[in-house]
């Protein structure tokens, strides 16, 4: 029974900290798009007021749930500040700088805050490989990390392109946040309609979004598939193993005993011959 409990328990943290590392590479998305768009480099990327607000609370959710998650491990380790030093990263990470200075103290962005927010960022980053989550395990052995990086990396690249040469002249494309949701819904090959693209670039944009959501959901399903073949193989490696020795020791106990047999038999005819 509590070995039943602990499996249960052990599932329900992979749940988690899968669900957990979703929401940061999102998070790491979202902040990097609110970078672009406060750092006034390109003059049509602009985000409503009512977005920048959702995105200070996604970030300060995400850091409430990773502190939660680090205060559970701390609490279940003896050894607290040998993980602190070597995970130091962790600490920059859970504190959700934008939410606590923009958001709620209205702060303008400056040179400091920008560079806490690059720490914030990058902490989230490697934050993802130390959680030792079987998800980024299986990432790395598939390969899915490198899919992972480049479809997030696809995603910003086309969205920021088709908001390029989409704004001022299709209607239903007025500011980034359009252009991402095209992107989200084209990728996904969902394509609700209600974005169009109207230019030759805008169409060809649109079809490369399309062709790289397909690829990398092929891509995810060939290293599912990978794994689970590995891990067919892996069991029946393991269950040959198991036949071999108990072979083995059959063969062995058999030997023995034939043996013990011989000596039994051997020990009669001397006694026959001595009556003799």
């Amino acid at each position: 029974m509590r070995d039943k409990i602990k499996n249960i328990m052990q599932q329900f943290l992979q749940f988690y900290l899968t669900i957990l590392i979703i929401l940061i590479v999102v998070d790491v998305v979202l902040l990097i798009v609110l970078t672009l768009d406060q750092s006034r480099i390109f003059e049509f990327f602009q985000i409503s007021s009512s977005t920048v607000v959702n995105i200070y609370n996604f970030d300060l959710m995400v850091s409430l749930l990773l502190f939660i998650n680090l205060l559970m491990v701390l609490i279940t380790r003896e050894d607290r500040r040998d993980f602190i030093k070597n995970n130091w990263v962790f600490i920059p990470a859970v504190i959700p700088f934008d939410f606590i200075f923009l958001g709620q103290l209205g702060v303008t962005l400056t040179l400091p805050l920008a560079i806490l927010r690059v720490i914030h960022i990058l902490a989230l980053i490697r934050t993802i490989t130390k959680m030792g989550s079987t998800f980024v395990k299986f990432t790395k052995k598939t390969g899915l990390s490198y899919g992972i990086t480049i479809i997030t990396i696809l995603f910003l690249c086309t969205s920021f392109s088709f908001l390029l040469v989409e704004r001022g002249v299709n209607p239903e494309v007025k500011n980034y946040e359009d252009s991402a949701w095209y992107t989200v819904t084209t990728m996904t090959t969902t394509g609700y309609g209600d974005i169009v693209p109207v230019t030759s670039w805008g169409r060809f944009i649109g079809a490369f979004m399309m062709i790289s959501g397909l690829a990398f959901t092929g891509y995810a399903t060939a290293s599912v598939a990978s794994m689970l073949v590995d891990k067919f193989r892996e069991e029946q490696d393991k269950d040959r193993k198991a036949l071999a020795q108990i072979s083995q020791k059959l063969n062995q106990e058999r030997k023995k005993e034939s043996e013990e047999i011989k000596e039994s038999l051997n020990d009669i005819l001397k006694r026959l011959d001595e009556k003799k």
